[in-house]
């Protein structure tokens, strides 16, 4: 995993624009890429968005799930571990 993830910090977007930032960026990633998703609500929605994408080797681990703030870190073509 980089250093630096990408950050995509949701609270800072309306809420209808937030599923097509989120898809955007997943989009723009590449091999070896980390995105660091910020929301201020629950992912689920968006997470459910990105189940056919895990087939093209996105793989996503939660450090911090609310209530307050969730952060969803995103790895393309590694594995995310919490070592």
């Amino acid at each position: 995993m980089p250093l630096r993830p990408i950050l995509l910090d949701l609270r800072e977007h309306p809420i209808g624009e937030r599923p097509l930032r989120f898809l955007s960026s997943l989009e723009q990633m590449s091999s070896g890429d980390t995105l660091l998703v910020v929301s201020d609500r629950d992912p689920d929605p968006l997470l459910q968005q990105l189940k056919p994408v895990l087939e093209k080797g996105l793989t996503y681990w939660i450090p911090e799930a609310g209530p307050e703030i969730w952060r969803i870190l995103i790895s393309c073509g590694e594995a995310i571990d919490d070592q």
